[in-house]
């Protein structure tokens, strides 16, 4: 036990120090954002607290160590109705082949739907439609290492859509699970989203007080080439514990500290509560990481009378909450159907649900 609380005592002083290295959130600073969506409508209801938790196929998206819990075959399907009418759809499976590991595929998919075209010369519209879309394959493997001590890795293809140009780039997550020996007290650790830089092909033409900026050599508008822009890279460390741990109920507190690369650190935390292994109800909250008092809050137009105001917070979302359902078919496996949303403030709420067979 010792050692263990050495261990998380240790990792505690690592995510402290990274915190005191990151003195401003750099948001927009990072694209592929679709990477950060949760997946898996019990993890968001537990506002993300979840990789120490998850257990099942849903693990690609979070901590792929997660995989070796699963005995047989895992598969997920999960909707999203994102802000602003984007949809967001993601599916999984994964197999377990003893004494070699677990493997996984995984895929996901977001749409903006149409959008009207406008520009800097006709700003009430072009009478054309375009769209982005985002999209992400996976392959994943996880295994024991030893009775305790769990590792898992994804390398996935990335591609980004907008109207015509297309951005393409790979990464990786790796992750680890480790079960301390006290009691349930578990303890994960992840990096996602670890790759190169994703750059638009093709060239664009800019604007400058609303004149085409000109080529001096061609007279023509200057053809500029997109910048690259980093991978939305997440580094978290993980805890979960059992408080209670009976047949007829089981209840779950779980955090996870986050270390974004472009954005400021945030503490989740979550809890589930199961009855008769059947019905769950699960709420989250998801904050600043206090210690470090540095959430950088802003209030636009806090004097103005006439005027609403809001208290404009580098991290949108907070408060999120689900319910869930578990039905064991003889013959045929677990399905669990869960569903879960998301309080994004002034941007409206986000409803997710997801269906995942253990079979």
């Amino acid at each position: 036990m010792k050692t263990s609380l050495r261990l998380i005592l240790g990792f505690m002083v690592l995510f402290y120090g990274f915190g005191h290295a990151q003195e401003f959130a750099k948001v927009g600073t990072a694209g592929a954002q679709f990477l950060k969506i949760g997946v898996g409508a019990r993890g968001v209801a537990m506002a993300e607290a979840y990789d120490a938790v998850c257990d099942d196929v849903t693990a690609v998206f979070w901590n792929p160590a997660g995989l070796v819990h699963i005995k047989n075959n895992s598969f997920m399907a999960a909707h999203a109705n994102w802000i602003a009418d984007i949809k967001y759809e993601a599916a999984a499976y994964a197999k377990t082949f003893p004494r070699i590991g677990t493997f996984g595929l995984s895929f996901s998919y977001l749409s903006s739907g149409d959008i009207e075209e406008t520009t800097v010369l006709q700003q009430e519209g072009t009478g054309r439609f375009f769209d982005t879309a985002n999209l992400m394959f996976g392959v994943s493997y996880a295994r024991m290492l030893t009775d305790r001590f769990s590792v898992g890795g994804n390398i996935k293809y990335i591609e980004e859509r907008l109207d015509t140009e297309k951005a393409r780039a790979w990464a990786i997550d790796i992750g680890t699970l480790y079960r301390t020996g006290f009691k349930s007290l578990r303890m994960g650790m992840s990096i996602r989203n670890f790759g190169p830089e994703l750059k638009f092909t093709g060239t664009y033409q800019d604007y400058d007080n609303g004149e085409w900026v000109i080529d001096s050599r061609t007279q023509q508008p200057e053809q500029r080439e997109f910048l690259p822009y980093h991978m939305p890279m997440t580094f978290k460390i993980s805890l979960a514990y059992d408080l209670l741990d009976s047949e007829n109920q089981n209840m779950t507190l779980a955090m996870d500290l986050v270390h974004p690369n472009d954005n400021v650190e945030r503490l989740n935390v979550g809890a589930e509560f199961v009855w008769l292994k059947m019905f769950a109800l699960r709420a989250g909250y998801i904050g600043p990481f206090g210690l470090l008092g540095r959430y950088g809050d802003e209030v636009e137009n806090k004097n103005a009378t006439d005027e609403k105001s809001y208290d404009v917070e580098n991290y949108a979302a907070n408060f999120s909450a689900g319910v869930g359902f578990n039905m064991d078919m003889k013959g045929f496996g677990l399905i669990s159907i869960d569903y879960a949303y998301t309080d994004f403030g002034v941007l409206d709420w986000a409803h997710r649900a997801s269906l995942a067979v253990n079979f």
